[in-house]
């Protein structure tokens, strides 16, 4: 009871700070309150229109599935690498939220297989004995890349893409480069929902793969190649931006806080500031007679009595394969050499365009940043390309294959070793030879998008 008559008396004797307390308290709470009612009804907006939006596609996937099946015909079978730990375990959640309902509603069975480890999706393609209709990848950019590695890798495999063997990439992972490029939008629910509807109506177009083989060296054997869609990155934004998750508990602002704090460490602690090594590439070339003979030489298929055989015609009338016996090329297949000292490379296909849309012949791009960089300049160039802008490159160079053969440093510790993504999956910096494969895959997209 004292401290309460104690406690009057105080805010007597002060009234004047007491009411405005009083007041700004008040205030605070009302704050709250309303902030809280705010965020409750935009939440329910989300969601209501969130339901509104898959209704509106399910109700359009229910339309394939009640169309009547051919008489002999079977429903369509589809296998789907389901890659649980991607998007920090969330896109089995939201596979099964709002992918798979859209796929059986359109009367298609699903086979869903779902990855325990890295690297398992390459071995449960380049294995797979079940006769299915589509290969549909549920993950990211990591996923997608070790699919379509164990499709290229299959003794069939040449086989099956010639019978246009489609694949589906679904966005359900941390990155998706390809897949956003393809169903280009700013809702992830509705980008989604695309892509299951591109699965359900079958339009396909074909994409550039990229081909990557490690060289032969003194203490390293080359194994199979490995087959990537988006691109390979090398240098110190790529490290940067591959050591975000180290900043956790900075929460939505760790990637701009990977660039101050990656910025202020040297090789010692793993970044690439300096990515020296030589380059020998091969400019690109849309045809010409010394492509056609390396392709009958290389072309396992090919026999003599092919040449009395005559050629495949297109319902236009113009012929599948077309004759280049009289286009002369004098630059087809002669090795350009460049010594690169630079602390950003990125080769790219044109998947990563807008709409997978490709300009001029088939190429591969290599974009080659400037060979230093102040820490200033490193922080904001960071902070574009994490904001979505294109970032800026010093040279650009469009070549049809390419052979890198880095300078490999000694290294005393694990945290000094040097480190490319392929896909935006890690893999050791070795000597390497890329070259791509034009139109190789065919991936389910939007009708409109289906011009190759």
């Amino acid at each position: 009871m004292a401290r309460v008559v104690k406690a009057l008396k105080t805010i007597r004797n002060n009234w004047k700070k007491s009411i405005f307390f009083f007041g700004a308290a008040l205030y605070g709470v009302r704050y709250g309150v309303d902030k809280y009612k705010y965020e409750l009804n935009s939440l329910y907006l989300v969601c209501f229109s969130t339901f509104q939006l898959m209704r509106a596609y399910c109700e359009e996937a229910l339309q394939y599935g009640e169309l009547m099946l051919p008489k002999g015909g079977r429903p369509r079978h589809i296998t789907v690498i389901l890659n649980p730990a991607a998007n920090r375990r969330t896109s089995k959640k939201n596979f099964e939220k709002y992918c798979a309902p859209m796929l059986h509603l359109a009367g298609i069975c699903v086979d869903i297989i779902q990855t325990e480890f890295e690297g398992q999706a390459r071995g449960l393609v380049e294995s797979l004995d079940s006769v299915v209709d589509a290969i549909v990848v549920a993950g990211g950019d990591g996923t997608a890349s070790e699919t379509v590695t164990g499709l290229l890798r299959r003794a069939d495999g040449d086989l099956a893409l010639q019978r246009k063997f489609p694949i589906g990439i679904l966005p359900l992972g941390r990155t998706n480069t390809v897949a956003r490029s393809l169903f280009m939008d700013s809702n992830n629910v509705k980008m989604m929902a695309e892509a299951t509807m591109a699965i359900i109506k079958e339009v396909t177009k074909p994409i550039d793969v990229i081909k990557i083989e490690v060289l032969e060296t003194e203490t390293d054997i080359p194994g199979k190649p490995v087959y990537c869609l988006g691109g390979i990155q090398w240098g110190a934004y790529r490290d940067a931006h591959a050591k975000r998750d180290k900043y956790w508990y900075w929460g939505v602002l760790r990637s701009y806080v990977s660039y101050i704090f990656m910025g202020m460490k040297g090789e010692k602690a793993g970044m690439s500031w300096q990515c020296e090594g030589h380059l020998n590439y091969v400019l690109p070339c849309k045809g010409c007679s010394k492509c056609k003979i390396e392709e009958k030489s290389e072309n396992s298929s090919y026999r003599w009595w092919h040449v009395f055989i005559p050629k495949h015609t297109s319902a236009s009338g113009n012929a599948a394969d077309k004759d280049y016996s009289n286009v002369i090329n004098e630059q087809c297949g002669t090795n350009l050499q460049k010594e690169i000292s630079t602390v950003d490379l990125n080769v790219t296909t044109a998947n990563t365009s807008p709409k997978c849309i490709r300009d001029g012949d088939p190429h591969i791009q290599v974009a080659l940043g400037p060979p230093s960089v102040g820490y200033t300049e490193f922080v904001s160039e960071g902070w574009r390309r994490e904001n979505g802008e294109m970032p800026c490159y010093e040279n650009i160079l469009e070549v049809r294959e390419l052979e890198l053969r880095p300078v490999l440093k000694e290294t005393k510790s694990e945290d000094q070793q040097q480190w490319i993504s392929i896909d935006n999956e890690d893999y050791e910096v070795k000597p390497i030879h890329a070259t791509l494969l034009p139109k190789k895959v065919h991936v389910f997209c939007k009708p409109a998008d289906n011009i190759s």
